[in-house]
């Protein structure tokens, strides 16, 4: 150190560098020579990290406001996972004030760390999970790393300290928490996520000359957190009022019988059509249901029908098929179908009405055919229908949701999902 100028010589190449950590400062790169060493405690075990390629996003010294507070870019560093060779990028930042903290980087997904006083030990040592400050975070990760490239300042000697320590990271979307330990320190720290457009605006730099994201961050929040957390409630209430809905129109439909007559088959000219005596539909357009009963024995009945309004000649055309079949096995009795049906019109307007027939069966056999004609029925099949549209969008949601969080634990061997990989 140079008096009160805070500069130092580089013990490589003798270069002078101005120190801006001032005292504080115990490790730092050279800038000339690339040499990393540390301060005042040379001891010729110096490292070169010479690269040309170093993807420094946020230059040396600049200036950047996070939380309403201003940083400046001290160190960077490249640290390289042992087990799996994966790197990622950090940053220390430095304020007066607030002291030092990181900007994490990762597939160009940033977080934004800072050093907490403690945290819950016995928990991040015996379990896969830990509780901070109202949140459960989830083990991620368990990593030993050590230093690949470094320039900058740096507060303690971050070539030396990473080789020794392991970390324990722990999440809860879009917050972080972990553990750097080493045989003689514990350092405890939480982070959040911080979008890139986010860190491009705290320190003026071009949003494109940083690192393009990849996949999915592993702290990355989970989108839409308020619908996820409506979603349930709005359907439930919905579905609710669907039913009180039905409900209401059930106990105010007429469900008035307009018409019951009966036929046989053996009766049936050479037009091979019944035509039902006429029967008169009062209001506006209301709904139509026909009840259609054939006593079927191992048979099928099909029949076309026709409902003629006789002033207008407009005509509404349907089908509808019934079989029934029944008999004995080594399982015992068995039962298929039903010798009921129905159809139902809606929209139906008032007026004088008959309905031709036109039957079939497969046997030949005579059968009696008898019709129910009812006029302004509710049925339960639109609130079905609704149930159905209502829950289908949670489901969807929720599933699309699955695959999203399977992919945030893709790189993690702790991953909540591994099991079902497994099947």
């Amino acid at each position: 150190m140079s008096g009160d100028n805070y500069t130092i010589n580089c013990p490589n190449c003798k270069a002078v560098l101005p120190v801006y950590g001032k005292a504080m400062t115990l490790a730092m790169t050279c800038p000339k020579c690339h040499t990393y060493f540390r301060t005042g405690k040379w001891n010729n075990e110096h490292v070169n990290y010479h690269r040309k390629d170093a993807p420094v996003a946020l230059p040396m010294g600049s200036k950047g406001t996070i939380d309403d507070t201003i940083y400046r870019v001290m160190g960077f560093v490249i640290k390289r996972d042992d087990a799996y060779g994966f790197e990622w990028h950090e940053y220390l930042l430095f304020n007066p004030f607030k002291g030092y903290a990181f900007l994490s980087e990762y597939n160009g997904h940033w977080n934004f760390v800072w050093p907490i006083e403690s945290g819950p030990v016995d928990a991040a040592k015996t379990d896969r999970h830990l509780y901070l400050d109202g949140d459960t975070f989830d083990l991620y990760q368990k990593a030993s790393a050590r230093v690949v490239y470094a320039t900058g300042e740096f507060f303690f000697d971050v070539v030396g300290m990473t080789a020794t320590t392991k970390t324990r990271e722990y999440i809860s979307p879009p917050y972080l928490c972990g553990a750097e330990e080493s045989q003689d320190s514990l350092l405890w720290f939480k982070g959040e996520y911080i979008t890139r457009k986010e860190v491009a605006e705290a320190f003026k730099v071009d949003v494109a000359k940083l690192p393009k994201q990849e996949g999915m961050g592993y702290t990355q929040p989970r989108t839409n957190a308020l619908l996820t957390a409506l979603i349930i409630p709005a359907t439930i209430i919905a579905i609710v009022i669907a039913f009180a809905i039905l409900m209401y129109a059930r106990g105010t439909a007429q469900n008035k019988i307009v018409l019951k007559t009966e036929f046989n088959t053996k009766n049936l000219k050479d037009q091979k059509v019944f035509v039902t005596p006429t029967f008169t539909l009062e209001g506006s357009e209301k709904s139509l249901e026909l009840e259609i009963y054939v006593p079927l024995q191992n048979d099928w009945f099909f029949g076309e029908f026709s409902l003629i309004n006789e002033t207008t000649g407009d005509e509404y055309n349907f089908t509808k098929e019934i079989e029934f079949y029944s008999g004995s096995d080594s399982d015992g009795l068995w039962m298929e179908g039903s010798t009921y049906g129905d159809a139902l019109l809606s929209r139906i307007p008032g007026g004088r009405y008959h309905i031709n027939i036109y039957p079939d069966l497969s046997s030949g056999h005579d059968h009696g055919i008898s019709i129910t004609v009812r006029r302004d029925v509710v049925h339960a099949s639109n609130f079905w229908i609704l149930f159905f549209a209502f829950a289908a969008y949670p489901a969807i949601f929720f599933y699309r949701r699955h695959l999203t969080e399977r992919k945030r634990w893709e790189e993690s061997d702790y991953s909540p999902y591994h099991s079902d990989d497994d099947e």
